[in-house]
């Protein structure tokens, strides 16, 4: 994971927030496993000591990614 990969999807999710995980993926050129560890990093999970910049919300069958309140903050200026 860089520096790049992380600002570049917070720039994404300020444009175009709640876009689901394999869209993201797509739009970014990474695998799922490389999404799934910066998730790891920008998320809201307390197991990774995440930044808690992204939040994961289910869509019926799809996970979809949304900013929290502080990502919004660091999305703008990303």
């Amino acid at each position: 994971m860089s520096d790049d990969d992380a600002f570049a999807l917070l720039r994404l999710l300020h444009e175009e927030d709640g876009q689901s995980i394999h869209r993201v993926a797509k739009r970014m050129h990474l695998g799922l496993s490389e999404l799934q560890r910066l998730l790891s990093a920008l998320g809201d999970d307390p197991r990774f000591d995440g930044l808690d910049l992204i939040e994961r919300r289910e869509d019926g069958e799809r996970t979809c990614l949304w900013l929290t309140e502080k990502g919004r903050r660091l999305g703008g200026h990303a």
